[in-house]
């Protein structure tokens, strides 16, 4: 064997899921925004009801959703 066999014996390839931790990183990050989306609609002066939340503040949501699922 010559050195570069050795090497490459030393580093083998491990596949590793991908998939997974983007989606959970994603839930996780997701629900979070889901929660600050309620928070900016409480606070607000004007009643816009349970659906306003997703409908005024789903920009919210939405980065904190693919926040982490774009770094993953």
């Amino acid at each position: 064997m010559s050195s570069s066999d050795s090497h490459a014996e030393e580093h083998q390839y491990h596949p590793q899921d991908a998939l997974t931790p983007a989606v959970k990183a994603t839930t996780i990050t997701g629900a979070a925004g889901i929660f600050a989306a309620s928070c900016q609609a409480t606070l607000n002066k004007h009643n816009i009801g349970l659906l306003g939340t997703f409908t005024r503040y789903g920009g919210t949501i939405a980065v904190f959703g693919a926040s982490p699922g774009c770094e993953a």
